[in-house]
């Protein structure tokens, strides 16, 4: 009779050890598949963004407006932003029914509108962007419910800031001075064009993505409101350079030389190595962490620009010879910036 031999426990070990080795060589090409299917999604999501806002402009004449200024009577001045760019692009977005639920001759924080703050809507979320679909709490409106998106408008290199109230009727002195310093395509009261993109649609961005997920619990339930134009909300600048969130010195939580709102303010994302942006001619690009952008100084301000006035009327001025980096360049609309192809 035959003897029957079993593994011995050195032949067990080698094969156990083979398929750690198996699994550890597998499982980075599965996590990056993953991510691959994710940043396709959110260029296609970002696609639909550009053919929306092309055919709000087409059927207008105009792209949507960033931000305008509406009083609520009883309310403090700092609740009065009304809603931004993303509502507007639900009716060519196969989202009439959330279209025709807004009330949009009522301020966005009114009870009017109650109702669609709490709206997720899948197209304004990055899979990659963890946290970006649960709904919470409104801190201003407390019991309703408040829901969220990963891309937003540009405003330009810079915020500008003023109001034109309709009901009670105040313009502010330096409106239209204010108004002209906006060099971006979404800014407050913005009324844009094609035609007024004269640095060329391929060469201009209109939309970013703004990551959700590095925030804190606090900040993640308080920015970022899909229904809202505030700046930080569905509105960011090219102020600050790309993906802030990825300049934290180690161990301490500080945005190194940059400042507690530059990662809320500013485009950002969860794809490794840098971020969607969404240009003008309707294509999606992937823009690199080391995309070239405008140097800071010290106090983590770009060097050579200044501003004059205040929260109302602040104007910001790049004294030369000072330039725009690549990052700043491709989000101005008429700034006459020559960008090489090869440059982004």
């Amino acid at each position: 009779m035959r003897n029957r031999h079993g593994f011995t426990l050195i032949e067990l070990l080698v094969v156990i050890a083979i398929i750690a080795v198996l699994i550890a060589l597998l499982l980075p090409a599965v996590q990056s598949a993953r991510e691959a299917a994710r940043r396709a999604q959110c260029t296609n999501n970002m696609k639909q963004l550009g053919l929306a806002l092309h055919n709000y402009e087409s059927a207008n004449q105009m792209f949507p407006i960033g931000m305008y200024w509406a009083w609520i009577p009883g309310m403090p001045g700092w609740v009065t932003t009304t809603h931004g760019p993303l509502p507007a692009t639900t009716q060519f977005l196969e989202q009439g029914v959330v279209f025709n639920a807004i009330n949009f001759n009522h301020n966005m924080y009114e009870p009017a509108n109650n109702t669609v703050h709490g709206l997720g809507i899948s197209t304004f979320w990055c899979p990659s962007d963890g946290p970006i679909s649960r709904i919470r709490q409104n801190v201003v409106a407390p019991g309703v419910s408040m829901a969220y998106s990963s891309y937003a408008g540009i405003a330009g290199p810079w915020f500008v800031n003023t109001y034109s109230l309709v009901n009670p009727t105040v313009v502010h002195p330096d409106f239209a001075r204010v108004i002209a310093n906006g060099r971006g395509i979404f800014f407050v009261h913005s009324t844009i064009r094609v035609s007024d993109i004269t640095d060329g649609t391929s060469n201009t961005m209109g939309m970013g993505e703004h990551a959700h997920s590095p925030l804190t619990e606090n900040d993640q339930r308080d920015w970022f409101w899909w229904t809202s134009g505030n700046y930080g909300d569905t509105m960011i600048s090219t102020y600050h350079p790309l993906n802030p969130h990825r300049r934290v010195a180690p161990g301490t939580g500080n945005y190194t030389g940059l400042g507690a709102s530059a990662f809320i303010s500013s485009a950002s994302s969860m794809h490794p190595g840098g971020a969607n942006f969404l240009f003008m001619d309707g294509s999606v690009r992937f823009l690199k962490d080391t995309i070239n952008s405008w140097p800071l100084g010290p106090n983590g301000q770009p060097v050579g620009l200044t501003s004059t006035g205040g929260f109302w009327n602040r104007i910001f001025t790049l004294n030369p010879p000072a330039q725009f980096g690549v990052y700043q360049a491709l989000s101005t609309r008429n700034g006459s910036e020559v960008i090489s192809a090869d440059a982004f």
